[in-house]
């Protein structure tokens, strides 16, 4: 039974360092973090979770490699904006307050064709895009996905940007976790691990409890 009980309690604690593993984002000129291609397509889902004190930044930026599309994720005044372009012009949708309260709080964006949900918490909203072609790009030359910032890379290359502006954007600063979609490999949605090309400096990971 003492030996039943001592695995049962390892269990749960394994689920719980799982769980509690997030990383930190420092907020300086070159702090980002980088993960593999989201196949957004014209069905899709990602979500992922952030508590910052701050109340604007970058949270998430991933486009077609510098032609029409892009998804832009930031925090601006408190509120969650996310804004987006399949082809047929910009949408823009916002959703939440106080998002800066030190919190975590849960972020999910939801594709289906013309149709984009954007959800903070228990709080959503949607745009409706325009046009009649509704596939993100093409997986061979999309970009990867930054949380946090942009490589600096792209301040001479600003081509390479379906959205340049998203270079001027403050970079965020505080803990994210949970950063979930398919990858190209893969059509079920897991868990995604950051890519080896990271600003080392800059970008802590760590074990933490979470509150």
């Amino acid at each position: 039974m003492r030996i039943n009980m001592h695995y049962s309690w390892l269990f749960l604690l394994m689920i719980f360092i799982v769980r509690a593993w997030c990383f930190l984002l420092e907020g300086t000129s070159s702090s980002y973090a980088q993960f593999s291609k989201w196949n957004a397509a014209v069905n899709a889902s990602l979500e992922f979770e952030f508590k910052t004190n701050q109340r604007s930044g970058l949270l998430l930026y991933t486009d077609d490699g510098g032609t029409y599309d892009f998804f832009e994720i930031k925090l601006v005044e408190g509120a969650v904006r996310l804004r987006y372009n399949l082809g047929g012009g910009a949408q823009i949708v916002t959703v939440g307050h106080d998002c800066g309260d030190g919190q975590w709080h849960k972020v999910q964006v939801l594709r289906n064709h013309e149709n984009t949900t954007l959800s903070v918490d228990s709080d959503s909203g949607f745009s409706t895009s325009r046009g009649k072609e509704f596939q993100f790009g093409k997986l061979s030359s999309n970009s990867d996905v930054y949380i946090g910032g942009m490589p600096s890379w792209y301040n001479s290359k600003l081509t390479l940007l379906a959205l340049p502006s998203v270079i001027f954007e403050p970079r965020f600063k505080g803990l994210i976790r949970n950063l979930i979609y398919a990858d190209d490999n893969n059509v079920i949605s897991r868990r995604q691990e950051i890519t080896s090309r990271f600003s080392r400096k800059t970008l802590k990971i760590l074990v933490a409890f979470i509150s």
